[in-house]
């Protein structure tokens, strides 16, 4: 984090996952640097457009020749004033104006891109931070159960109940569980670094910890969330500017083969010739061509229609990354709904097999391996749990911000009509 200066918010603030998306798109300085290339963009449109107008000239020359030197016998000074209007350029200038609009279209794609992906990663980094918060919730548990399994069998020892192994197989599975409390805890303040990153400011888990995200949940088919993304995909969008783009190029390469019309009118004060001569006005139909050296126009042709089959075999391939990741969400969220269930009811019967197995010990039935046996699949039961939790979390927000019914913009967070809802405060 070297280099950054974070913001220190209020101690007190309690910030959501929808919080975060907002403050992430406001200010990270991605998005801003998209902002200014849309607006560069802008520019460039009406660039492109003023080429339809004259362009004015202006030509100051002096002369410094000798006396005797004829062809300057006039005149020191000669201003010539012009204007040049085109009148037919082969196509050159509207495929300009296409060609800029099809990047203005590109960039304004881009920002929402840049938003978009942004969110994507928050969303990632909050998901990891519930898993690793909700497995540190379970490992302390763990370790209060186990502290209090390895005090019991202490006694036992001490009562000539039990052999001195017990105790020992205790302190051996308390001291994995407290690595496994250590990894947890570095996972959530790694997470916690990465949000601080994303938003700009230090984000503390307490300020998260009030409101935790709950998985969005879904009705569509897999084919109707296919089709919304692919409506809504910014990384689409801008991929099928591009192509438009390299389109226009083909045409304004194409028009460099054509001879352009224009007219020019201009205006001449002094002469070399002769001295006080009177101003002349003359008016030029021009006739020129644009051909480059050897065969180089048709070159640029070639370039042009290679960068436009580029460009079409990359929208392809967004299309296609764009349809594996909504599949691979969609089935995750089918899948972890029955898994999640399958694991809830594992915790509550891991929960009720370790009370009846520690009574089970006292009563001799059950040997100290089965307890702390028992005991360590609760625990584990209840990581499992955590990690599915967080993966649920992050698919499906994912999947609502990959199709667009769940959209970043302008620092706003906007929910479209459809199945995925955002939960509100009072839900929560």
């Amino acid at each position: 984090m070297t280099g950054l200066a974070f913001a220190q918010p209020d101690a007190g603030l309690r910030l959501d996952l929808r919080d975060l998306l907002t403050m992430a798109v406001s200010t990270h300085p991605a998005v801003q640097a998209q902002q200014s290339l849309v607006g560069a963009a802008q520019d460039n449109v009406s660039g492109a457009r003023w080429q339809y107008f004259p362009t004015p000239s202006v030509s100051v020359q002096n002369a410094r020749t000798g006396a005797t030197d004829p062809a300057y016998a006039g005149d020191s000074r000669v201003t010539v004033l012009a204007l040049t209007q085109p009148l037919w350029t082969g196509g050159r200038i509207e495929a300009g104006v296409d060609k800029a609009q099809a990047y203005a279209q590109g960039a304004a794609a881009g920002l929402a891109e840049s938003q978009q992906q942004l969110a994507i990663r928050v969303v990632q980094a909050y998901g990891d931070w519930l898993s690793a918060y909700r497995k540190r919730a379970a490992y302390q548990v763990g370790q209060a159960q186990h502290i209090r399994l390895k005090d019991q069998v202490a006694r036992r020892i001490h009562e000539g109940q039990a052999a001195a192994s017990d105790l020992a197989l205790a302190q051996g599975r308390l001291a994995s569980l407290d690595a496994d409390m250590a990894l947890a805890i570095t996972q959530e303040e790694v997470s916690l670094a990465r949000l601080s990153q994303l938003l700009g400011q230090t984000v503390a888990a307490k300020s998260l910890t009030g409101s935790l995200a709950e998985p969005l949940p879904n009705s569509l088919s897999v084919s109707e969330l296919l089709a919304q993304a692919q409506s809504y995909s910014p990384a689409l969008a801008r991929a099928r500017s591009n192509a438009q783009a390299q389109l226009a190029a083909i045409q304004e390469a194409k028009s460099a083969t054509l001879p352009e019309v224009s007219f020019r009118w201009e205006q001449q004060h002094g002469n070399f010739n002769y001295l006080g001569g009177p101003t002349h006005t003359r008016g030029f139909v021009n006739l020129s061509s644009r051909l480059g050296a050897g065969l180089s126009n048709f070159a640029a042709i070639s370039e042009a229609v290679q960068r436009h089959a580029a460009a079409e075999a990359d929208t392809e391939s967004q299309l296609r990354s764009l349809s594996e990741q909504v599949m691979t969400d969609h089935a995750l969220l089918v899948t972890s709904q029955s898994r999640r269930q399958a694991l809830q009811t594992s915790a509550d019967l891991a929960d009720q097999v370790l009370a009846s197995w520690d009574r089970q010990y006292l009563s001799g039935r059950k040997s100290w391996q089965d307890l702390m046996n028992s005991a360590r699949e609760q625990v584990q039961v209840q990581a499992q749990l955590a990690d599915l939790e967080g993966s649920q979390v992050v698919a499906s927000w994912r999947l609502a911000l990959t199709t667009g019914q769940l959209q970043i913009g302008t620092g706003q967070l906007q929910v479209s009509s459809g199945q995925l809802q955002v939960p509100t405060a009072e839900q929560k």
